[in-house]
């Protein structure tokens, strides 16, 4: 598939961010942030609407409009890295990489029938930043960029490529539904006041001497030069139900749609683990990344940034213990569950934070050599199919994590799919591994790989 880039610009904010607010602090979760990208892909089915805005052509034009409006109020996201202090983004309006692209000979309907999940990468702009060097953020020329990519057929995908360090998924939602609402006709439903810049650093202070051995720990345990493939599962509501049956326990007997198909799919993982080594004498244990705004007393909606923790089971010492789902569900619910409003107190105020990661960093850098560790994100609830430019919602969310994310050694990135009766798990693997993945016939017996986008005509 051939995308030809049409015109690349600057866009930056409609109004001139003022003097105080020139300096953003970031906070401690900003700064345990990847070093890597935030990567969402919207695709878009022409309609009448869309096919007399682009008959007129003014979709780029109120785009690019309701784009400057927008970082006005998201001020940062035009702004660089400071040079000066690494706790603090320097909000100069520098802009927002805004290219404009086209596909050539290849219909939306055609693509979304059969999604060539190596092609997702070409709807991205800087796409040719994104190599295999742990620093390629340090090439992109703007912390946030966007690609409009137009099909033949009028169909739209709009891509974006977010600097991780300034905002985590829920933040990122936040900033596309707000461009959206903007393109849609107006201030309408946007209240700037309801967007918090500043509470994340007075309760989570960033640290100004970031210890050596942390970041060490972070690059080892999120990061591989080894080769990964990515793979995309369809469970559809009656799988979902059907699984959260199948996962009920006396302890948990009600899970949630993501506690049981995270426990689903970490349970058939350890076996294409298991089945790919040979063996069954290694530990294992799964992460999660909670979002901590409906967990703070008081709650903390739209708090910009990263709040984020990154919450961890415990380990299995031995591996004759049950893979019984039953079991396993237990040991996700007890995790997420620790993350709370009394523990997230604890980690308020300057340097309590930084000495409980610490701790559980080096606890991890000991065990990663010894434990198989999956890691899992939630993208459910974040509203991005209600992301509407005004031609209607999208016929399909995709989280990227294709070559830009080579190196994670494994992720499993969970989101709604367009039709709202089922969940979409993206999952990166090595290869072997997903090959047994693949091959599982109780995994499909529930998950769909890569089916045909199914969405409301």
């Amino acid at each position: 598939m051939e995308i030809i880039i049409l015109s690349k610009e600057k866009v930056k904010p409609s109004t001139p961010t003022p003097p105080h607010l020139r300096n953003h602090k970031l906070c401690f979760f900003d700064q345990l942030a990847l070093g890597i990208c935030i990567t969402p892909i919207f695709f878009y089915k022409n309609n009448n609407l869309l096919s007399e805005i682009n008959r007129v052509n003014i979709i780029d034009n109120y785009l690019k409009k309701s784009l400057s409006k927008t970082l006005t109020l998201f001020y940062p996201l035009a702004g660089e890295l400071s040079s000066e202090d690494p706790t603090f983004v320097d909000c100069n309006d520098n802009g927002v990489l805004y290219v404009e692209a086209h596909v050539k000979n290849v219909q939306l309907d055609e693509f979304l029938q059969n999604p060539d999940l190596s092609q997702l990468i070409k709807f991205l702009p800087q796409n040719a930043s994104m190599s295999s060097m742990m620093n390629y953020v340090q090439s992109l020329e703007t912390l946030v960029s966007i690609q409009v990519t137009r099909f033949d057929c009028g169909g739209i995908a709009v891509g974006g490529v977010l600097f991780h360090t300034l905002l985590d998924g829920s933040s990122m939602s936040l900033f596309f539904n707000t461009w959206a609402r903007f393109a849609r006709g107006g201030d309408n439903g946007v209240d700037e006041m309801c967007l918090d810049f500043t509470s994340s650093s007075v309760m989570f202070p960033p640290e100004n001497h970031f210890p050596e051995e942390l970041l060490e720990t972070k690059k080892k345990l999120f990061f591989d030069e080894g080769k990964s493939i990515v793979g995309r599962f369809v469970f559809n509501n009656k799988a979902i139900e059907a699984i959260k049956t199948k996962v009920t326990s006396e302890v948990v007997p009600n899970p949630t749609r993501v506690e049981a198909l995270t426990t689903f799919i970490w349970k058939h993982m350890i076996l294409a683990t298991r089945a790919v080594r040979g063996s069954s004498s290694r530990p294992y244990m799964v992460t999660h990344s909670v979002n901590l705004r409906p967990r703070l007393d008081p709650k903390l909606p739209n708090v910009f940034g990263n709040l984020i923790l990154l919450a961890t089971s415990e380990y299995s010492e031995k591996m004759s213990e049950t893979l019984e789902v039953s079991h396993l569900v237990g040991k996700v619910r007890e995790m997420i569950e620790n993350v709370n409003s009394e523990n997230s107190k604890a980690l308020e105020g300057e340097g309590v934070a930084i000495s409980y990661i610490l701790d559980m960093a080096l606890n991890l850098e000991n065990l990663l050599s010894q434990v198989d560790t999956y890691k899992f994100s939630s993208w459910c609830n974040f509203g991005l199919y209600d992301v509407d430019f005004g031609w209607g919602k999208p016929s399909m969310v995709a989280p990227f994590i294709g070559s830009i994310a080579s190196l994670n050694k494994q992720q499993i990135i969970l989101v709604e799919n367009g039709k709202n009766d089922g969940i979409e798990a993206w999952i990166l693997r090595n290869d072997e591994e997903m090959i047994e993945l693949e091959n599982d016939e109780e995994f499909l017996a529930y998950a769909s790989p890569n089916p045909i986008v199914q969405y409301t005509s």
